[in-house]
């Protein structure tokens, strides 16, 4: 299937979006044809939310605005195109992809709800070891351990990759399978701790078990 819905970020809290180049692609029509359609029309599109575009190398080298839409913004500016066959299959797809992008987003709302509940076993069962100089470091040393295991880097380098401040909830940003991932293996490392096993225990089990294993 043509990807036809984005989020820019990938963000548990963007709206989806489509862009110009798509509906033009899609729809049969040259770009700046819809650029100019989208000038004719952007009060009307603006009563859905605020028209946002992008720069971007065009083939000729030199920079092109490509409009990003939501739902409705698009959905509007379809209704404005002749009906044509691939316009209409074109449509289709785009509200079958809106509403796959948009339980998506829903899935993720509800496991991080879940993951805050994880991630407070992993917290207070760190909490009850025994103070030590570097009891505070646990929580990193567990979180990258967690990481590794997932996506194979650890915070900081996902940070890196999708450009976030250490202030923003890298979270936000992985899908609802990833943080299901994260919220079974906190769990799990919270038990295990809690039964007095110590890092490298617990590393070595659950690297043998969901990485050498797989």
């Amino acid at each position: 299937m043509n990807e036809l819905v984005f989020l820019n970020p990938d963000d548990i809290n963007e709206i989806p979006f489509t862009t110009s180049e798509v509906i033009a692609k899609h729809g049969q029509v040259k770009h700046h044809a819809l650029q100019n359609m989208i000038l004719k029309f952007k009060s009307d599109i603006e009563e859905f939310g605020k028209l946002a575009f992008e720069m971007r190398p065009s083939g000729s080298g030199q920079s092109e605005k490509i409009y990003h839409l939501n739902e409705e913004q698009a959905t509007l500016l379809i209704t404005y195109m002749k009906n044509t066959l691939p316009v209409r299959k074109f449509k289709k797809d785009l509200v079958k992809q809106f509403y796959i992008m948009q339980k998506e987003l829903d899935k993720r709302k509800v496991t991080r709800e879940i993951g805050k509940q994880a991630r407070e076993t992993l917290t207070n069962a760190i909490q009850a070891l025994p103070e030590s100089p570097h009891k505070g470091m646990k929580y990193k040393q567990y979180t990258d351990m967690i990481y590794k295991i997932v996506f194979n880097k650890n915070a900081k380098q996902l940070r890196e990759e999708y450009g976030i401040a250490k202030k923003d909830n890298l979270r936000d940003m992985f899908s609802a399978r990833d943080n299901e991932s994260i919220n079974r293996l906190e769990r799990q490392v919270g038990s295990m701790i809690e039964l007095g096993y110590d890092y490298y225990t617990i590393k070595d089990a659950l690297t043998n078990k969901y990485i050498k294993s797989a």
